[in-house]
């Protein structure tokens, strides 16, 4: 029993009031929750972090106006809006949402919305929010705010994938008045005010990440009283506090340990591979990698399948080419599988005149899942068939991408549409960070990309897919796709909780219980 104090006292007075919620006399108190994790980013502002890390915590504390449902097939379902249609083919209204707070006490409205994607944060050159979130949202026109409830939001051409931009990344809903109130766009970046079941608590960079229930949510209310995204770099030491139980979940677990913790009382694991593609990518400015030879021979030396079977005890699959099943009719079936052809790869370097230049693979040790194991087998496979690469092992991502000598580095790409808009176009078109940073520029890639990203026609829009992705992997290779990327996790079993095939790890009431 906890002895009566100030803030107890408060708290009943105001749900009497009617400005709280009471919680059942018989309910047990809501736990805090640890997550341990291989890395945090360091804010939470979507618009400036486009990474796996930040997609893991940043949907528990912002909300879109259109939700996906992960457990129906990607579903589109109401969020911030209840309701929405399309206008013209470059327009869609929403109808918003009545009674929403925010995590700072002040009333949701449609000022939000507009201000979310407006030029101060987002839709102007100069905004804070352009460089990063161009490649996901630097389509739109902007917001028309109709009344207190209702948007518009339109596009500059047509867009059949409007929808799907303002139910994923990016599409986020932030707070204006919380945004206005902030020092400067680094100061907002570490308190970032949405309307999500938690609000940002603290952010301790490389330390912790922690979020707090927030009791005026709209929805059913947060399960956890916190969540504390601790950073663990070491595999070992995140099992480890899994075993004693000071952390209820654990990210990034190698394969060869899930069956031993599944054998552990109290414990078991999930998650599986991920509707993302791990790559290794070019830069194709960079010494001998000027040779589109030199490229098309790197990735004809990887046996994918043994790296699959090997480090990952088959638990994932290798992709038909830069695309996913979850394209649907965009989804080209009779494209051929990646090719793995030793002798191939010998006869295009000696087409090269390679004479064993050097080549730097920049990796990150613990980013992704066996991450370094699967770059010292490439080293092996690439050193077989007589390219001398050389492993330049980094502390984080902007030492990665430095233009230094700059040369392979590891990648994903999520299809944050299920669409190749929203993963071969978004990653490697003229927004993307690999054309940004001048390191793979392709006029035909890029034209035929603005064809598919408008057209409405599904025969047109298949045929440009296909010659992107001839470009893309044959005439002039970005990169070269290795295995679908998977996300494993060890958990305690005396709570449920699914891992979705996103990196969002969802700790909302629908998907954590106690």
């Amino acid at each position: 029993m906890h002895s009566l104090n100030k803030k107890t006292l408060i708290g009943a007075a105001l749900v009497v009031c009617g400005m709280g919620t009471a919680m059942p006399s018989n309910a047990a108190p809501r736990p805090d929750f640890v997550v341990a994790v291989q890395k945090n980013p360091p804010t939470l502002e979507p618009l400036r972090e486009n990474s796996n890390v930040a997609m893991r915590v940043i949907y528990n504390v912002l909300e879109t106006l259109i939700e996906i449902d992960f457990n129906d097939n990607f579903k589109l379902v109401p969020g911030l809006a209840t309701s929405w249609k399309r206008i013209d083919d470059k327009t869609i209204e929403f109808k918003l949402r009545s009674g929403v707070k925010c995590q700072n006490g002040e009333d949701f409205d449609a000022e939000d919305v507009a201000f979310s994607f407006g030029k101060e944060r987002f839709l102007d050159e100069n905004a804070p929010g352009w460089p990063v979130a161009k490649q996901y949202l630097g389509g739109l026109q902007g917001v028309e705010v109709i009344d207190s409830g209702t948007v518009r939001i339109s596009s500059k051409k047509a867009d059949p994938l409007l929808e799907q931009r303002m139910s994923n990344y990016m599409g986020q809903i932030i707070c204006k008045d919380a945004y206005l109130g902030a020092k400067d766009w680094d100061d907002w970046s570490r308190h970032v005010v949405g309307t999500g079941p938690y609000k940002l608590a603290e952010i301790k960079t490389g330390e912790y990440i922690k979020l707090e229930a927030f009791d005026g949510y709209w929805g059913e209310k947060a399960p956890a009283k916190t969540v504390t995204f601790k950073v663990v770099p070491e595999t070992a030491a995140r099992i480890a506090g899994l075993t004693t139980g000071e952390f209820d979940i654990i990210t990034e677990l190698p394969p060869d340990q899930l069956k031993k913790l599944n054998e552990t009382q109290g414990i078991s694991t999930s998650g599986g591979a991920i509707r993302n593609i791990r790559t290794i990518d070019y830069d194709k400015t960079s010494g001998v990698l000027q040779n589109p030879l030199i490229r098309q021979a790197l990735g004809l030396a990887i046996d994918r399948q043994l790296i699959v079977e090997t480090l990952f005890n088959g638990k994932t699959t290798v992709p038909l080419g830069m695309q996913q099943e979850l394209f649907g009719d965009m989804y080209l079936k009779d494209w051929p599988p990646l090719e793995y052809n030793p002798s191939k790869a010998k006869e295009l370097l000696k087409q090269a005149n390679y004479h064993n230049q050097e080549i730097v693979y920049r990796v990150l040790s613990n980013y992704y899942t066996l991450e370094l194991s699967t770059a010292q087998i490439l080293l092996e496979m690439w050193k077989a068939v007589g390219l001398n690469v050389r492993l330049d092992v980094k502390e984080n991502w902007s030492q990665i991408e430095k233009d230094d000598g700059r040369g392979i580095h590891n990648a994903s790409n999520t299809a944050v549409y299920p669409d190749p808009v929203g993963q071969l176009w978004r990653r490697y078109g003229p927004n993307g960070g690999m054309q940004r940073r001048g390191e793979w520029v392709n006029e035909d890639f890029n034209r035929l990309g603005n064809i598919l990203e408008s057209s409405t026609d599904l025969t047109e829009r298949r045929d440009v897919f296909r010659k992107m992705l001839e470009i893309f992997h044959n005439t002039d290779p970005a990169a070269t796709p290795l295995y679908a990327l998977p996300m494993f996790y060890g958990k305690k079993d005396s709570f449920e909780w699914k891992a979705l095939t996103y990196e969002y790890m969802s700790l909302r009431a629908d998907n954590l219980k106690f």
